[in-house]
């Protein structure tokens, strides 16, 4: 969803280290596009000035499911993503790959600054269905400690974010700025869920992952039915504020900050270091953040800014540099990521330029300038250096306004970036001021950590209406131009502290280049630019401008698009590619509804043989069904039945329960006596190959279904239906 590259390059001698890094919707102007990032690599390549592929001595990877380059996830449907893979122009040896979680692992502890720490992982999902992992960093190398799958806090926002609220993929910050508004009204969500360390396990909320396929491609009524269906759908983006809905955001908010500060507590007792980096699309949530970090023992803590699948590309890069074996005998330098610039900065020619182009007037201006047009009560749109990694503007792709007029915080939401009133906007505050306007005694310079404010009469504009606020920090060793420019604000004022939101319009990516930022700025009420030192006012002819600003950069991103595709994917058909993805899709559908059925049987065929005696750990309905559609299920050598903590895998079925078997406890699967243990349950899969590992058993087992493929009981079943 969140596609992108970055880029590390280094000295064989350990003296010099840098680095670029952009996400594909910067580029292409589509949030949230799901696809094969060739603008970003070439980004990252003309950054460093490299006219090939082959410049290039190791490309890292992460990987969904199958731990392999081509078609990852082989149970979704295929795309023109894969099929750009297949033409990537890169030598297959170089590419290396390794688990989502350990990519965003990388990305916050080596930006760190620690020489050792604690790292909390916590998403919606990554390789195998990881939801949260605990790893542990010391001389330079992370290891895992545990990791839970299927079933984890990450997933239940977001479903109750698309599902229950309405709000569509990637707006969990919607339902953590709308949390507070619900805090008045009786509960509304049941969410059952138990925790047990790393294990963060709803079931009792939502079916398992993945919920989504190619089945669902070929039919949308294909897709499972959730447990939380069952709940109210908010159906229409103004009702979201409504008492029942309100309240909604304001339990699985609640409820996330109970997961985060178990999850801090039980880390903690794990490792027992001083710090904790934490990283994961759930750690841009910055309200648990705090809460969990106030909870625990850690005294510090490290979030990367792009923490959300955004900064996976980073977190693989860096992983490269420290970890491949092709550096092993190279001296390793200490990452310096003291801020999170890390784009590539336009040239004041390149700013004049378009101005001059577009025949836009401007003046140059100073910090102190700027700061007095902001005091006077303007909204100005502030583009300077290098763009911010990640959702988060931080000073160089942003929109600015004066912290103490209460109407800005409407006027912003409604005019100038054409969202829900509900949200808020973050405080910039210089550092050395933060302890007296904020409850927070750490930095905090990616926007990270909420914190109460100590002074919401003197700033009303960027305090939420819980009296909290996302607090950004601000330094000039890292904030340059920006730190200027809220210092002057304070010399002007009195007041250290100016709102900042980021520099785009509702349903779009943060303005990348001088021409995004002409259109953002035109289209909204924003009543000044500032384009590096220049100030623009608004023209007089803003529609023609317009017109041709959007006419021309849709050319030059097309004109790139096939640049590109010439460059880094030489030889793309659309014969080909359709040909391809037709071949793969049917395989895909093969996989997702058969492929377990198939192994299985094989499975079955083996042990009878071999006459293995086998016992069965899973859920009555499930195994059951085995019975009635498993050729040679019948011949087993079955010697136990243990029922999984009495579950059943769809209740709603009423399915068939008794499975004939003698029942047994777990002590039989740990004697010499269990030769092979077989997990009958596709919806406690994971919590039953937890049980297992913990007991050491893990070795003994045959799992069913792999992390892509549909129930048994959802192919065979009587009462379900697929099309395909």
């Amino acid at each position: 969803m969140d596609s992108g590259a970055s880029m590390v390059r280094f000295t064989e001698d350990g003296t010099e280290l840098d680095f670029v890094a952009i996400s594909e919707e910067r580029l292409i102007r589509k949030k949230h596009p799901y696809t094969f990032p060739i603008f970003s690599i070439g980004y990252c390549m003309d950054h460093y000035g490299l006219e090939s592929l082959d410049e290039v001595d190791l490309i890292v990877s992460d990987f969904i499911r199958v731990k392999r380059w081509h078609r990852s996830g082989p149970g979704y449907n295929c795309s023109d993503f894969d099929y750009l893979k297949r033409k990537f122009a890169a030598d297959p040896a170089k590419i290396v790959q390794i688990s989502h979680h350990m990519a965003h692992a990388a990305s916050t502890f080596y930006t760190s600054g620690f020489d050792e720490a604690a790292i909390l992982i916590v998403d919606g999902n990554g390789t195998d269905l990881q939801t949260t992992s605990f790893m542990q960093a010391d001389n330079g190398k992370i290891r895992y400690i545990d990791t839970y799958k299927a079933h984890g806090i990450g997933n239940v926002y977001s479903k109750v974010t698309s599902d229950i609220l309405g709000l569509g993929p990637g707006s969990e910050g919607k339902t953590m700025g709308l949390a507070p508004y619900g805090e008045q009204y009786e509960p509304v969500l049941t969410f059952g869920g138990e925790l047990d360390g790393v294990r963060t396990n709803y079931a009792n909320f939502m079916r398992r992952m993945p919920i989504s396929d190619v089945l669902n491609q070929i039919d949308p009524k294909n897709r499972p039915k959730n447990l939380i269906n069952d709940y109210p759908r908010c159906d229409h983006k103004d009702n979201v504020t409504q008492p029942y809905f309100a309240r909604a955001a304001f339990d699985v908010q609640e409820e996330t900050e109970r997961v985060m500060v178990h999850l801090g507590k039980e880390l903690f007792a794990a490792t027992k270091s001083p710090n904790v980096c934490v990283a994961g699309g759930v750690a841009l949530n910055s309200v648990a953040n705090k809460i969990m970090f106030d909870a625990t023992d850690f005294q510090d803590i490290s979030i990367f800014p792009a923490c959300s699948d955004a900064g996976i590309p980073f977190g693989l890069a860096i992983w490269g540099y420290y970890n491949a074996r092709e550096f092993a005998h190279l001296p390793k330098r200490k990452l310096d990521f003291r801020h999170a610039y890390t784009g590539t900065t336009y040239a004041d020619t390149r700013i004049t330029g378009v101005l001059e182009k577009y025949g836009i007037k401007s003046r140059t201006v100073s910090p102190d300038d700027v700061a007095a047009i902001l005091a006077e009560g303007n909204v100005v749109g502030w583009f300077q250096g290098a763009s911010e990694y990640g959702p988060r503007s931080l000073g160089h792709r942003s929109i600015l306004g004066d912290s103490r007029r209460e109407e800005m915080k409407d006027f912003i939401n409604i005019r100038v970036k054409h969202r829900e009133t509900y949200r808020p906007f973050a405080p910039a505050i210089l550092l050395e001021d933060c302890p007296e306007y904020f409850d927070l005694d750490v930095e905090s310079p990616f926007m990270l950590l909420v914190a109460d404010c100590k002074k919401p009469d003197a700033i009303p504009s960027v305090i939420h209406v819980d009296n909290t606020a996302r607090v950004q920090t601000v330094t000039a060793e890292d904030n340059d131009r920006f730190f200027d420019l809220v210092s002057a604000f304070k010399k002007l004022t009195g007041v250290p502290v100016v709102l900042n939101t980021s520099f785009n319009d509702a349903g779009e990516p943060i303005v990348e280049t001088p021409e995004d930022a002409l259109v953002c700025f035109l289209r909204s009420d924003m009543d000044l630019l500032v384009l590096g030192d220049q100030l623009v006012e608004r023209p007089d002819n803003i529609d023609g401008i317009l017109k041709s600003l959007n006419t021309d950069r849709d050319s030059a991103i097309e004109a790139r698009r096939q640049h590109l595709m010439d460059w880094l994917c030489p030889g793309y058909s659309l014969e080909e590619r359709d040909s391809y993805i037709k071949r793969e899709n049917t395989q895909a559908v093969w996989h997702v509804t058969y492929r377990a059925k198939s192994r299985l049987e094989t499975q079955v065929l083996d042990w009878i043989k071999n006459d293995t005696p086998v016992h069965i750990v899973g859920t009555r309905d499930h195994t059951t069904l085995l019975r009635d559609v498993i050729n040679g299920f019948d011949q087993l050598r079955i010697e136990g039945y243990v029922d999984f903590e009495g579950k059943i895998d769809r209740a709603e079925l009423n399915l068939d329960t008794d499975t004939g078997l003698a029942a047994c406890d777990w002590s039989a699967l740990e004697s010499d006596a269990c030769q092979a243990i077989l997990v009958s349950s596709f919806e406690y899969m994971y919590d039953i190959e937890y049980a297992l590992k913990r007991r050491n058993l893990d070795a003994k087992a045959y799992y069913i279904y792999d992390n892509v493929s549909r129930s048994i009981i959802d192919v065979m079943a009587p009462g379900t239906s697929l099309v395909w």
